[in-house]
């Protein structure tokens, strides 16, 4: 069973209320340089197909697998479910899949700091307009969107799912010329997070003989250097690739929303590959190095979106021209079609190989060039 939800994690779909789904977007996420439904470079579109283009190890599993799928999203339709049920199904799958090398947990709340940064706007409020001008989508939300703009007043904390939804104290300006309430995106809690084992990494390392491996990830974490575990507890996985935000009609919830939710996720687990490249070389690495992979396929990770039986897979990538996180559609299915659910799982068992492998393989290489940098016996 999942832990309990926290009161911040409970909040995570109603943080934003004052903004409907496709404002958060529009606003939000586009301060934060998150492009939804990006479309695909040559070079990562060539990458997807190499990673997807992987055999499958064991067919049989697959198949079997597939029909699980298949029969228990019927059953789920039937009984009308909700985001638990299919989650439960879905993270059964993922751990009949996965090697021993990688790690998944269920519903755990990210760290806050793990995501990109929000652009704030520094245009004091006196010389915002008293009346702006709404297109009629968002004519409704003019009252709720007032709540943005700090005015003297700080409103009571207990109104707030978050420390991060607050309005900063500093911000309150006596002069009358306060500024714009600092947007904030909503924390990340996946309802399947995927990602390296701990455990794992550090007997890689140990065989490839850094110095202290069954500790380095643990000391860069405590000393802030590195963030490669994203919760705030412990996960005991590192550099998640892969992220599952599940939604059910049923309850009220679409697949907008999970898309709005992965963005977020598959950007913040962007963020964690660029902060061990920066830490690694002091910098993003040259890309222009004969053989070395561009820097949007070296930071790729991906993402399944679901409302009920349908399913969106989607690819992750640091756009480095424009500096934004880019969240492209791979593919989308229907789990109750045989064919469809099958193909899913395919897809699926190449993208936790690939991060089993050739994935893990760049983070370990990454790590042992930190290492050396900072202790000449490490190799």
């Amino acid at each position: 069973m999942p832990p309990p939800r926290s009161v911040s994690s409970l909040s995570r779909s109603s943080s934003s209320q004052r903004l409907s789904d496709s404002t958060y977007r529009k606003r939000v996420l586009s301060r934060a340089g998150i492009k939804v439904d990006a479309n695909l470079p040559m070079e990562v579109q060539n990458q997807i197909n190499i990673i997807l283009q992987t055999p499958p190890v064991d067919t049989s599993t697959l198949e079997s697998l597939a029909l699980k799928l298949q029969s228990d999203s019927n059953e789920l339709i039937a009984t009308q479910a909700g985001e638990e049920e299919w989650t439960s199904l879905l993270q059964d799958i993922v751990k009949a899949l996965k090697s021993t090398t990688i790690h998944c947990a269920r519903s755990r709340d990210w760290r806050a700091e793990i995501k990109p940064t929000v652009h704030q706007s520094s245009i004091p409020r006196s010389s915002v307009p008293q009346k702006p001008a709404y297109d009629q989508g968002e004519a409704r939300e003019s009252e709720s969107s007032q709540s943005n703009i700090i005015s003297g007043d700080i409103e009571d904390p207990s109104t707030h799912g978050t420390d991060l939804d607050r309005p900063a104290k500093s911000l309150s300006i006596t002069s009358g010329k306060s500024l714009i309430n600092p947007i904030s995106l909503e924390n990340p809690r996946p309802n399947i997070s995927v990602g390296l084992s701990g455990i794992a990494l550090a007997e890689n390392l140990q065989s490839r003989q850094v110095n202290d491996a069954k500790y380095l990830l643990i000391d860069l974490q405590d000393n802030r250097q590195l963030i490669s575990d994203p919760g705030v507890t412990p996960l005991s996985l590192h550099f998640p690739f892969l992220v599952f935000e599940v939604k059910s009609a049923s309850t009220g919830s679409n697949l907008y929303q999970a898309q709005n939710q992965s963005a977020v996720g598959g950007a913040s687990a962007i963020e964690i590959l660029r902060a061990l490249y920066k830490l690694c070389e002091g910098h993003i690495p040259n890309t222009s190095a004969r053989n070395a992979p561009s820097t949007a396929c070296q930071f790729l990770t991906f993402s399944v979106t679901t409302e009920g039986p349908v399913c969106e897979l989607w690819v992750h990538f640091w756009n480095e021209l424009d500096e934004s996180y880019c969240m492209g559609n791979i593919d989308i299915w229907r789990f109750t079609h045989k064919s469809k659910a099958s193909n899913f799982i395919s897809n699926l068992s190449s993208i936790l190989n690939w991060g089993s492998t050739t994935f893990r393989d760049r983070v370990v290489q990454q790590l042992i060039l930190f290492c050396s940098q900072i202790i000449p016996s490490a190799s």
